[in-house]
């Protein structure tokens, strides 16, 4: 029952009881009188209407038995707080609003729907003790993270659970609806705004073009495979080793481009004859390399798997390309291959090195893009964190003072398919992402979101370094910062002016390389790469402990 439906009781209603008078009067000649008329018509009225009118209130007023009310407090009292007091009234099992707070000053103390904005968000504190507030929404959905994170810093007790109004976005793209208020996520206390690239200027050299992801199975392969099917290219092939991750990747890109031409493969980047094949038959024109491997204390094990991944890999997917005159090659870089510490990083370093030797001598444009770390992809921090608190601790670092730079998969994914359309061939591009977070700050922040009280509820024990782990990650050298930025058509991407690479020497490297590999020689590998990449400064004592 509602407005509308009261509207349209009453007019049919008063459209039955006039057709029943002209009948009545004319046709039998019975005349009634007008009061007769009047009540009959206000009766009607009343019971049809007040009869589904009860039956709203009835289960409106109805609460579920063995369910403890939930008493809400809302931060904004804008449109959006207001949309989500009407979802309240609706649906009683969601809980009781108990009231707003909102920086307006002008706001306090006023009514919206029978519910008092109770004081300003630095009183919710207060305001949270004095109502027994169990849920805190936060209804501001254009708030940028570092909004999101003062109202959440401002909130002291910790058994609080916190949720926020999904973004106009969000709405938009049909990810979400308005009663489905969704959990707050790490990207929300990223303390810097979101980067917007020109991703729709950009993106046009992928409509009608043959497009290959490697590694498409992974957290950034997957995300770039479905931005890549918004631009409509003729066909797209996922290839990555992993028939698992194909397996479910290929139902989701059918699932949100049902008409798009799609080729799932199953293969190893190192296997040469094998992506000779794949070239000849498939003929790619842009390809984004995202296949390596980049768990950094597993490398540090596993030296020859990093070589023959990251290295050799990578050097046959830019053979190929070349030779079968792809135009676009974008490969994932990493901010451990400045000054790397690892062999992951070292292994990148080299990775970057062919693409430039070949960036100044094919048709194809090469080029890198470098990234720090992602949040919530597979294998990241955020998800380890995540499986501690819900084991109930402790959360392990390895130093109070290790910091990372963060940035989302949306934003990472942006930057690789925004690298590949700016036409400069053999550079490398980074992406602005403000300063590193401490790891620490992220980890009491998790915690909090969890409901918890940080080393009261989950403990954080600091456990030393690990095999190729450094303090602090750069994504630019001394030497690279010192000439930074050519043009590179967006204000947050740098170009990284890199050395000149002898091409016949590294090729040399890489052979003696191959050759330590199949030899499984860990200390010859390391020693090589610090004749290559001179920077790399091994940590890796702890191997022989």
């Amino acid at each position: 029952m509602s407005i509308g439906d009261l509207f349209l009781i009453t007019e049919v209603v008063t459209a039955g009881v006039f057709v029943s008078y002209l009948g009545l009067n004319i046709v039998h000649s019975l005349p009634l009188p007008r009061t007769v008329i009047a009540l009959t018509w206000f009766f009607s009225l009343a019971f049809i209407g007040g009869s589904r009118l009860l039956w709203r209130l009835y289960w409106e007023g109805r609460t579920p038995l063995k369910r403890r009310e939930e008493r809400i407090l809302i931060v904004g009292a804008g449109d959006a707080g207001e949309i989500i007091c009407r979802e309240i009234e609706k649906r009683k099992d969601l809980g009781v609003l108990v009231g707003f707070v909102d920086d307006d000053r002008a706001k306090i103390g006023k009514i919206i729907r029978n519910k008092k904005v109770l004081g300003p968000i630095d009183q919710i504190n207060e305001v949270m003790d004095q109502e027994k507030v169990g849920l805190v929404v936060i209804a501001i959905p254009s708030a940028r993270g570092n909004v999101v994170r003062r109202i959440i810093d401002k909130i002291e007790k910790r058994d609080i659970k916190i949720k926020i109004v999904p973004g106009l976005y969000e709405l938009l793209g049909d990810k979400v609806s308005v009663s489905r208020i969704r959990e707050v996520k790490v990207e929300d206390l990223l303390n810097r705004e979101p980067i917007n690239l020109k991703i729709e200027e950009i993106s046009k050299y992928l409509k009608g073009k043959k497009v290959m992801i490697t590694g498409g199975a992974g957290s950034i392969g997957e995300e770039i495979s479905l931005q890549v099917g918004k631009y409509s290219p003729s066909e797209l092939m996922i290839l990555d080793h992993s028939e698992n991750g194909l397996f479910y990747m290929e139902r989701k890109i059918k699932k949100e481009y049902g008409d798009l031409k799609l080729n799932i493969m199953v293969a190893d980047i190192r296997n040469r004859e094998k992506m000779e094949n794949i070239f000849r038959s498939f003929k790619p024109e842009v390809i984004f390399h995202s296949a390596a491997h980049k768990h950094v204390p597993m490398m540090e094990y596993h030296p020859d798997e990093a070589v023959s991944n990251n290295i050799l890999g990578t050097k046959n997917l830019v053979e190929l390309a070349d030779k079968y005159e792809v135009n676009n090659f974008v490969m994932i870089s990493t901010d451990k291959a400045i000054n790397p510490t690892s062999v992951m990083g070292a292994s990148k370093q080299v990775a970057e090195m062919i693409l430039k030797m070949y960036g100044k001598k094919s048709k194809t444009n090469f080029v890198a893009v470098r990234f720090g770390n992602v949040l919530d992809s597979s294998g990241s921090v955020i998800r380890t964190f995540k499986k501690q608190i819900a084991e109930g601790g402790p959360i392990t670092i390895t130093d109070q003072e290790m910091e990372r730079y963060f940035m989302t998969i949306a934003e990472a994914s942006q930057l690789v398919i925004q690298a590949g359309g700016l036409g400069l061939a053999g550079e490398v591009f980074v992406l602005n992402i403000g300063e590193p977070v401490k790891i620490v700050n992220l980890a009491r922040d998790l915690i909090k979101l969890s409901g918890f009280i940080p080393d009261e509820d989950i403990k954080i024990e600091f456990i030393g370094s690990r095999p190729g782990e450094k303090l602090f990650e750069e994504l630019l050298t001394e030497k690279e910062r010192s000439k930074v930025l050519g043009e590179s058509g967006h204000e947050k991407i740098f170009i990284a002016q890199t050395e000149d690479v002898d091409g016949e020497k590294l090729d040399e490297d890489i052979k003696e390389l191959e050759v330590l590999a199949k030899q499984m020689d860990s200390e010859g590998i390391v020693r090589k790469l610090q004749e290559i990449v001179p920077s790399y400064r091994p940590n890796r004592e702890m191997l022989k402990r």
